[in-house]
């Protein structure tokens, strides 16, 4: 009531009064709260897809390394057992 008091501008009045009457109803109250849940609900979907979406970018840029790593140390004249013990068991090539 004191916002719609303390100002002269029609507009900002008329959709004060339009916010009482629609927060009013059930009805429109119901929607508005599943509409702003289906909002959040597809925020956090989006979140963890970007989540996964990283973690897999940083395995497959992990093992990029390595296999590049072992790569390099191979055509250097290490054997495969040193490159296993400094490179890892899971490298591939």
């Amino acid at each position: 009531m004191a916002i719609q008091n303390s100002t002269a501008i029609p507009e900002v009045k008329d959709a004060i009064v339009m916010l009482r009457n629609l927060s009013a109803d059930e009805k429109v109250r119901r929607e508005a709260y599943y509409r702003e849940k289906q909002l959040h609900d597809e925020a956090s979907a989006l979140k963890g897809a970007k989540r996964e979406g990283e973690e897999i970018g940083f395995a497959r840029g992990k093992a990029e390394t390595k296999a590049a790593v072992a790569k390099s140390m191979r055509e250097n004249g290490f054997t495969e057992e040193q490159i296993r013990l400094i490179v890892g068991i899971d490298y591939c090539i």
